[in-house]
């Protein structure tokens, strides 16, 4: 198979209908200024009606939003832009019953003791929603596994849960004292918890610990900051037990049609979120099953739509078994501001926060300064530095660096569809079997050589020609041109710290997780100035996912690149990543801190006295994309910007970072004026989608055995696109689903659910079942969801036939029963995104068929995010 397409203007029928009135018309944000300062949750909500800030971009706790609501001073903006889980500790210990978490089946049992109903109603005052794996209904690829959870019968069930602590923990080689307490080698067996103080996860972590103590564990509750709790989480050994379960916080940044990231984020040790983080020298958890399978997800190794939904419904299951991470729930974030707030794109995914559409558009009429607020501007564990997985990793730096940097590609807020943003392309694709042979004048970094090599004669399913013009057409933040010699040099590094063995010795987590993309990219080849072609050993059903995998951003010039490659690499001073400056004793390179950033400066301004010019990461196939003169008076300009700014982060966004002071929380970002920016106020602005909800079902009296009908009524959206969905027939007294549907598509606002009469044979007449569906729009692929209940009735009996009389009789008359009125339909179903402020901004046009790619996401600060 091969299929071409241009998919530049795509953005142009999404964002028809949104209303937008730009302030002016000049290049740069909407607002001259952002500045953003630390507040309070307790505070937000006074700070907003009293004008101190204009935005808030944390999610309010449940009880400060239901206490807002209805005020006219402030304006709602909900999206599940964050959730919860319980992450435990799998680390062997000894004696083993030191450590009961390292028994896959006790990590199980953990899944009954938590009551998520309680979470979502009581703790989060119904501004949540339980979770059972790392998707709910508010993520599109939750439609591939929604009956998962069903089937493995997850429920708060402690009694259930005490009875495999009480058959494991004995194997284990621990006894129950007479206090009912367990003990191992005459020691209580305690767990340390370390339990968020910040927000709800408090009352979670302290009901997860209480029901561990009805278990009969010793709970020892460590009640921490970010800070302490990233430190010893993330950048301790396992092994050293430390901790025992983590009250985990993550914040979504993007919304993902088709998921292969987050199931690889959560469940496989290849990619770096679990325990030991991939640092060598540590306890890693790993499950070789898992890892393939993910990998497989990950890197396109399907060949069709089906065998993707198979093998993510298989590594589901496998992820629930091993229970490394109990999930709790799905926060509904209420993002808070001001009435007169302009230009809001509230993101399905990510809500007002983790944003590139936002700061850009927003504005008030008659002013020129956006304050915004935060629970932080910044913490010990914010470092602000470009290499994957090492930097960026919290929302505390993510939510900022966002307003500052274009992305090449990113995906929609609405549909979670990659589309382009500062970068157009073209993807052409041999699918899963096919291969386009690598031409020689293509090259790759080698990291042995340090020098472009040409990859003729490699093998890769897809190319990708990407146009780069609308950066080379302009400059960087500190003045200096756009160049592809940038791009290509990132795509050196990252080579780089992938393969060169002293590098991977150094970060292994980094290399690790970098070169599971890295590997696939078999070639680049320079088409002109402002293109290239990248050669890509990769399929998917959809080539904007295609393309969101090969793609890099050139959000940082080469220059501060090159300079974070000596500190981290070469000169060995600073760590990339948090384990790397734990393991070594070294700071966790962060360039807005200033004695960080004057290193690399320290850097350049020894490469510029010296001359030092690397020739070779710029010498493709014997073309020299930078010249020596052009790379020194880089030197100097990021100088210049570091003695002018104190920090090192240079960008080319909407704004620049004018000025960050940690000690006293604030941040001031400034609007980037260049005359040939390419973007001004209403690009990229979408305002507020509408999500499908189930408005009613209806079903007449179903007999066994016999065909029936259901009829759905829904209420649909302007510009929703196709209706899909799927339907299940589940046993109460089980949870099974007897049977479930394949996903199916209309229009309009009814579906007509026929059950076959094979389907209906399969249930008892007089007993109650429930009809489950599962439904949502093209354009917003959020999920509702309904069940009804209904009792099926015995088929009439096949009359006898009766022989006519031999003499004349009357005929009698039969009265058929009138069916039972039908019983009350329950609908649950997602609330519309901003609440009822929203209004519909219709998406016409999208594919919507596709798998995420996580890696670049993550150079475009995609992934999920620690708060």
């Amino acid at each position: 198979m091969k299929r071409s397409i241009l998919l530049a203007t795509i953005l142009l029928a999404t964002v028809l209908l949104a209303q937008y009135t730009p302030p002016h018309t000049n290049p740069g944000p909407a607002a001259e200024r952002i500045v953003g300062k630390s507040v309070p949750l307790a505070q937000a909500g006074p700070a907003v009606i009293a004008g101190d800030i204009d935005v808030y971009i944390f999610g309010m706790r449940a009880s400060q939003a239901a206490a807002l609501k209805g005020n006219p001073n402030v304006a709602f903006y909900v999206a599940a832009a964050g959730f919860n889980d319980i992450i435990l500790n799998p680390a062997p210990s000894n004696p083993p019953c030191a450590n009961p978490f390292s028994n896959r089946a006790i990590r199980q049992a953990m899944q009954y003791v938590i009551d998520r109903d309680y979470v979502a109603n009581e703790i989060y005052k119904g501004f949540a929603v339980p979770m059972y794996l790392w998707l709910s209904r508010y993520d599109p690829t939750y439609s591939v596994v929604a009956d998962i959870i069903s089937q493995l019968g997850i429920r708060y069930d402690l009694d259930y849960a005490r009875s495999i602590v009480d058959r494991e923990m004995p194997k284990l080689g621990a006894t129950k004292g007479a206090d009912g307490k367990w003990y191992c080698q005459g020691k209580p067996v305690t767990i340390i918890g370390l339990i968020r103080i910040e927000d709800e996860r408090k009352d979670i972590g302290d009901a997860f610990a209480s029901a561990l103590e009805q278990l009969g564990f010793t709970v020892d509750r460590k009640y921490v900051t970010f800070d302490v709790a990233i430190q010893t989480i993330y950048g301790t050994d396992p092994a050293q037990f430390q901790w025992h379960f983590y009250t985990e916080g993550w914040g979504k940044a993007v919304l993902d049609r088709w998921d292969t990231s987050s199931i690889s984020q959560y469940c496989a040790s290849w990619f770096g979120y679990m325990p030991g983080w991939g640092t060598t020298g540590w306890y890693n958890y790993a499950n070789e099953t898992i890892d393939k399978l993910t990998e497989k997800l990950y890197k396109g190794l399907y060949k069709s739509f089906d065998e993707y939904v198979n093998t993510y419904r298989q590594a589901t299951l496998m992820c629930l078994q091993e229970s490394i991470r109990v999930f709790v729930n799905t926060n509904l974030n209420v993002y808070i501001a001001t009435p007169k707030l302009q230009g809001v794109t509230a993101d399905l995914g990510a809500g007002l926060r983790a944003s590139v559409f936002n700061a850009r558009n927003w504005y008030i009429p008659g002013r020129d300064v956006i304050n915004v607020g935060h629970l932080w501007v910044w913490t010990a564990s914010s470092a602000w530095n470009p290499v994957p997985q090492g930097g960026f990793t919290d929302v505390y730096s993510v939510d900022w660096w966002r307003m500052m940097y274009d992305p090449a590609v990113w995906n929609h807020p609405f549909t979670g569809e990659p589309m382009p943003f500062r970068a157009s392309y073209v993807v052409e694709t041999k699918g899963p079997d096919g291969a386009f042979d690598v031409p020689a004048d293509a090259y790759r970094w080698d990291a042995r050589q340090k020098a472009w090599v040409s990859a003729g004669g490699e093998k890769a399913k897809s190319k990708v020609v990407f146009n780069y013009a609308k950066y080379t057409s302009a400059k960087w933040h500190h003045g200096q041109p756009i160049k592809l010699a940038d791009v290509l040099f990132i795509y050196a590094f990252l080579w780089d710290i992938a393969n060169d063995p002293n590098k991977v010795a150094r970060e292994s987590g980094v290399a690790s997780y970098v070169n599971s993309s890295m590997s696939l990219i078999k070639g680049i080849r320079i088409v002109n100035d402002t293109a290239i072609e990248v050669y890509i050993d990769y399929w998917h059903f959809d080539p904007n996912y295609i393309a969101s995998m090969a793609v890099l951003t050139p959000d940082m010039p080469w220059e501060v690149y090159y300079a974070v490659d000596q500190l981290v690499y070469v000169k060995q001073t600073y760590a990339a990543s948090r384990a790397g400056a734990t393991k070594y004793n070294v700071p966790w390179l962060s360039l807005i801190l200033r004695d960080h950033a004057k290193a690399a400066a320290d850097v350049l301004q020894e490469a510029l006295s010296a001359g030092a010019y690397p020739e070779k990461w710029f010498t493709v196939g014997g073309k020299v994309l930078l010249t020596k003169d052009e790379a020194l008076a880089r030197y100097r300009a990021a100088i210049d910007w570091f003695n002018k700014y104190n920090h090192l982060i240079i960008s080319n966004g909407p704004f620049y970072l004018y000025a960050i002071d940690t000690a006293k929380q604030y941040i001031e970002l400034r609007a980037y004026r260049d005359p040939a920016y390419p973007y001004k106020p209403g690009n990229f602005y979408f305002g507020v989608a509408t999500p499908v909800e189930v408005s009613a079902v209806s079903i007449p009296t179903i007999a066994v055995g016999q065909g029936g009908m259901a009829t759905v009524t829904l209420s649909v959206p302007a510009g929703a696109g196709r209706i899909f969905y799927k339907w299940g027939i589940i046993d109460p007294a089980t949870g099974k689903f007897l049977y479930i549907s394949k996903e199916e598509a209309t229009t309009g606002n009814t579906i007509t659910i026929n059950m076959p009469a094979d389907v209906t044979a399969k249930l008892t007449p007089n007993r109650a079942y429930q009809l489950w569906l599962l439904t949502y729009a093209e354009n917003v692929p959020i999920v509702a969801e309904a069940t009804q209940v209904f009792v099926p009735r015995a088929a009439a009996p096949t009359p006898t036939p009766t022989p006519p009389p031999t003499t004349p009789a009357t005929t009698p008359t039969t009265t058929t029963p009138a069916p039972p009125p039908s019983p009350t339909v329950t609908v649950t179903t997602a609330p519309t995104a901003g609440g009822t402020e929203a209004m519909i901004a219709a998406v016409v046009g999208l594919i919507v068929v596709i798998a995420a790619a996580a890696f670049a996401l993550m150079r475009r600060g995609g992934a999920t995010k620690t708060r």
